[in-house]
């Protein structure tokens, strides 16, 4: 046989094996009518036979039997289970074959039958697996061992320089496609030393997976070059793809697969990375929808315990814990007189605009004397709670221009904090504050986020791992969100990356930008994505900020250019301190002026300011040391 028809033969059948037969752990090709598990070190007792070939098992091979073995009764349902064995090769023969014996292909019949009859070629009665032509009338059949011999053949390959040559004893070698140690059929070089597997040898260039329905995934003998320049993981198990492993992938949607992992997408096991939960309908879901807050979100659950007994109608004046100087009276936005220089309604206790929830009567709780606003829902937060990862939490008021950074997104607020301590050291008494923000202490201990398929449970990370997000290390004590039921690896996200907004407006771009969790999102974007502000290439294994209509990009951190102090409320009035003898504006600065008490410049820094003095001091102490 030419080494053409032996490479067309392998790749006429390796396609549909692809479909049938499981690579890890489990067999589900009909060669048994129960489902086959794979032994790779099996200790076979004397006598044992290979149901494919019907040679006699090895004192340790790597076979595959029944699932229901473990019964030495033999019954009427499970007849023959506890005696049925194949090699791990035999299970992952190809399921079509051009023999040149015959004009026709042969597919590879796998049930023993009586009339079977004979092989067509060297006269044996066929008892185990066979290749049969279903065209011809006379039954062209061939035992397995006139199939194996035909490709002891050299054959010429693209991923190797020297001529490769089939080995049909078993042997143990590591395979240098798909990496792994295994007892097989290879084919082998006798210039230098090179391994792979039958199976592998016959891989086909183009694959169709459900996996990736998107594109046919290519074959690459090493992963390419333009794709070197930041770590690559298989989509599939995650794990680190290498240089010099095969994988398939596909170029326009950055989608990268081990060999092994692509071919293994039919499994049925492989299905539990991909199926959602199903109890997941009364979660948060995120990122929130536009112009929604995690509070309106926390409503349509019906997560939130003190709502429970909230009057349907609210009531006209109310004293809240945030504001227990003044009582504070229902309004309509309509009616207000107070807002913000973009003529915003910033609630004081959360920090957003009035309109982010959406209250059916447009209603707010405020005080004139004070400017001081309320949402109507915030009005009902309590003053002590309790929370899944800190325990109880209290909450209190700073002061309208102090600043501080909330425990868990670390984000910059001026509204109401739940804090609560915990002891750090127990040798020393050391303690730790905590201080988050309403929205942090509103999120619940599990979340459904659209980047993936299960439940995140929210926990304190013990170790050093990568957020999948923004691919920067977590640090111990941080509060993360994980995957718990996903043991192939260790999917972890901060809750800052968590809390990103679906969609956001940049001064640099006329249309909103998107969250874009995989570049398999962009339709037809094959080149590199380029971050317009540091002019860097993006690692699209981490999220990143997209416009689709003007191919404008960003990182998800620093270079949105968005200011830190975009959940800071601005515009507090006559605030009083020791330096100055007239009252304070709190504003966000937008001069050039240097601060009066360090006299650093205070350009885009939040301040105290007093216009008819040029007084201009930084509102945070900690940016004057």
């Amino acid at each position: 046989m030419e080494n053409s028809d032996s490479n067309s033969s392998c790749s006429d059948s390796v396609s549909s094996c692809s479909d049938s037969v499981t690579i890890y752990p489990y067999c589900e090709q009909q060669i048994h009518r129960h489902e086959l598990i794979l032994n790779e070190d099996y200790h076979a007792h004397e006598g044992k036979q290979c149901f494919g070939c019907g040679l006699v098992l090895h004192s340790s091979s790597a076979v595959y039997r029944c699932i229901d073995f473990s019964s030495s009764d033999v019954d009427e349902a499970h007849e023959g289970c506890a005696q049925f064995f194949i090699h791990k090769s035999c299970a992952h023969l190809p399921d079509r074959i051009k023999h040149p014996s015959h004009k026709h292909k042969m597919d590879r019949d796998n049930w023993p039958r009586e009339e079977k009859g004979s092989c067509s070629l060297c006269g044996i009665k066929v008892k185990g697996i066979s290749y049969l032509c279903y065209l011809c009338k006379e039954n062209y059949r061939l035992c397995l061992f006139c199939v194996i011999p035909l490709n002891k053949i050299n054959i010429d390959t693209p991923y190797h320089s020297h001529k490769l040559t089939l080995s049909t004893r078993l042997a143990t070698f590591q395979c240098d496609a798909c990496r792994e140690v295994d007892t097989d059929f290879s084919y082998m070089c006798y210039t230098c030393p090179f391994y792979i597997h039958l199976a592998c040898s016959n891989l086909p260039n183009l694959l169709e997976t459900k996996i990736h329905p998107k594109h046919p995934l290519r074959l690459a003998y090493s992963l390419p070059e333009i794709h070197r320049k930041f770590l690559q993981h298989c989509t599939i198990c995650r794990t680190q793809l290498f240089h010099s492993h095969w994988l398939y992938y596909c170029p326009n949607c950055r989608f990268f697969a081990h060999i092994k992992c692509a071919i293994s997408a039919h499994i049925s096991r492989l299905d539990f990375l991909f199926y959602k939960d199903d109890d997941d309908d009364n979660l948060v879901h995120l990122p929130l929808p536009d112009h929604e807050s995690l509070l309106q979100q926390c409503i349509k659950k019906k997560i939130i315990y003190w709502l429970q007994d909230a009057p349907v109608t609210p009531p006209v004046e109310i004293n809240h814990w945030s504001h227990d100087q003044h009582r504070m009276l229902l309004m309509h936005r309509s009616g207000s007189i107070i807002a913000d220089d973009k003529g915003l309604l910033i609630c004081n206790l959360c920090t957003k605009s009035i309109s982010t929830v959406d209250d059916t009567d447009d209603v707010f709780y405020e005080c004139s004397e004070c400017d001081f606003i309320l949402h109507r829902y915030c009005a009902l937060f309590p003053k002590e709670m309790q929370h899944d990862l800190e325990g109880k939490l209290v909450g209190i008021q700073p002061s309208v221009h102090e600043i501080w950074s909330c425990s868990l997104c670390k984000g910059f607020r001026n509204g109401a904090q739940m804090q609560t301590t915990y002891v750090h050291c127990t040798e020393c008494g050391t303690t730790i504050a905590v201080k988050l923000d309403i929205e942090c202490a509103l999120l619940p201990k599990q979340i459904k986020h659209e980047v993936h398929h299960h439940i995140l449970t929210q926990y304190r990370d013990c170790f050093s791992h990568k957020c999948l997000a923004c691919n920067k290390p977590t640090r111990e004590g941080d509060a993360l969100f994980k995957c718990l039921k996903d043991d192939m690896a260790v999917f972890t996200i901060h809750v800052n990356c968590v809390l990103k907004p679906h969609r956001l407006t940049h001064r640099w771009d006329p249309h909103p930008l998107d969250l874009i969790f995989s570049p398999a999102e962009v339709e037809d974007h094959p080149h590199e994505f380029q971050c317009e502000f540091c002019s860097e290439e993006i690692d699209t294994n981490c999220w990143f900020y997209h416009c689709s209509v003007c191919d404008l990009s960003f990182h998800l951190g620093e270079c949105l250019d968005l200011s830190p102090y975009s959940r800071v409320k601005f515009g507090a009035t006559n605030i009083k301190i020791q330096d100055h003898h007239h009252g304070l504006t709190f504003v966000l600065n937008k001069r050039r002026q240097p601060c009066q008490r360090c006299h650093k410049d205070t350009y885009g820094k939040p301040v105290l300011e007093c216009k008819p003095c040029r007084f201009t001091q930084h509102a945070q102490p900690d940016l004057c040391s």
